[in-house]
């Protein structure tokens, strides 16, 4: 989340030398926003798998709630930053990564493999 935040309170001049280097790749932006936010809902994911405290569904559903959560907070704390806009796509990128890991997750619980040990 500190990551998270630390790019989201820079601003946006600081950011011209990555945009012209990466001006190359389409959508960068949204493969950012995706990719942050997968790795956030990872460790959300792990907390809760660990923490032992609520079924799998439930787990399932905070993980997603958190970090969708968190997506809204970080673009209204961005929108308040020099040159910064705020971007309802940019939320729906990070649901997104947020939807893919816990989908990932239950597939892993629904078809592990052989070799695991639970």
């Amino acid at each position: 989340m500190a990551f998270i935040y630390t790019l989201s309170d820079t601003p946006a001049k600081d950011f011209d030398v990555a945009r012209s280097t990466i001006k190359w790749l389409p959508f960068a932006n949204s493969l950012v926003h995706i990719g942050l936010f997968m790795v956030l809902s990872v460790f959300v994911l792990r907390t809760l798998v660990l923490s032992r405290l609520v079924s799998q569904t439930l787990i399932a559903y905070l993980t997603i709630v958190i970090t969708s959560a968190y997506g809204i907070l970080d673009e209204i704390h961005q929108s308040k930053i020099e040159g910064r806009t705020s971007e309802t796509i940019d939320v729906v990128y990070d649901i997104f990564g947020s939807i893919l890991i816990v989908v990932f997750w239950l597939l892993l619980k629904k078809f592990p493999s052989k070799t695991q040990k639970w």
